[in-house]
């Protein structure tokens, strides 16, 4: 991306994997009170197209785009320093995000003090997403493990990416095997061959359940439930669609609800197929 000046002294230019980069946004990220870690923003940039905002020298602003296959993108880590709030910024970074994701259709979750910026690009609400988070207590190691819910294996990986692309509409095989590295694997087999799955991985304060993937919520719930007993004590966080039914289950869990984001999105999203469907996100962020 060619460096473009939109405001005197103030650089758009493309987010490397620089240790410089990564640090820059982990210290935006820290100023705006996110609980992201330098692996974070390194796994973020690794699958995605990100954008920083320089004056003199400093970064000041950052977002990333995730192409998904050539129909959907989603679009996040929108953060811009406090000091530098109100100049335009915000909107210079969404339209360059635009540039790059092209005809895709794209997916984002925003915050209420976002939505009029992003509803002038023609976002429209089109959900909710609910975030999830506690510290887990050592009564989810009691009882017996779940014998339907094992640990994937290698062969599984073609599987699961299948389930995924069903549920979610679109090619996210390069987010999910970067995330596999890091995280762990559980899924439900049925007939010799996974029916279900739901990675946790670490993220931010503690562990990030997401994506679940299953045809129903009680699937969805044992695979839940499998990492909440593996990971007992420390802290978890799950994000779900508004529609997804697992709400108050997770509170009778022990993860209470704790914010809420509006999903938007502009233009027309992929059909999905078949009968899996998305009960927790990777991310806010990847969706």
């Amino acid at each position: 991306m060619p460096e473009n000046s939109f405001l005197p002294s103030i650089t758009l230019r493309s987010m490397t994997g620089a240790a410089r980069d990564l640090d820059s946004a982990l210290q935006l990220s820290r100023a705006a009170g996110w609980a992201y870690r330098l692996e974070d923003w390194r796994v973020a940039r690794a699958v995605g197209q990100g954008i920083l905002a320089e004056a003199d020298g400093q970064v000041i602003a950052s977002a990333i785009c995730w192409p998904y296959g050539e129909s959907l993108a989603t679009c996040g880590s929108i953060i811009v320093a406090p000091a530098m709030q109100g100049r335009g910024l915000g909107r210079a970074l969404m339209a360059r995000l635009l540039e790059l994701t092209g005809d895709r259709a794209v997916l984002l979750n925003a915050t209420a003090e976002g939505m009029g910026l992003y509803q002038s690009f023609g976002f429209e609400a089109v959900g909710t997403v609910h975030q999830h988070t506690a510290q887990t207590s050592a009564r989810h190691t009691e009882g017996a493990a779940d014998p339907q819910v094992r640990s994937a294996r290698a062969d599984d990986l073609q599987v699961v990416l299948q389930m995924d692309r069903r549920a979610f509409g679109a090619d996210r095989n390069q987010m999910i095997e970067e995330i596999v590295l890091i995280g762990a694997v559980a899924v439900i087999e049925r007939a010799g061959r996974p029916q279900a799955y739901a990675i946790c991985r670490p993220f931010g304060l503690g562990q990030v359940i997401g994506p679940v993937v299953a045809a129903g919520i009680e699937d969805a719930k044992a695979l839940i439930r499998h990492f909440l007993r593996v990971n007992a004590g420390q802290i978890l966080r799950i994000d779900i669609p508004g529609d997804s039914g697992l709400g108050p289950w997770l509170t009778g869990q022990g993860l209470p609800e704790v914010g809420g984001v509006t999903t938007m999105i502009r233009g027309q999203r992929p059909a999905t197929s078949g009968p899996d469907r998305i009960f927790a996100l990777a991310s806010q962020s990847f969706g």
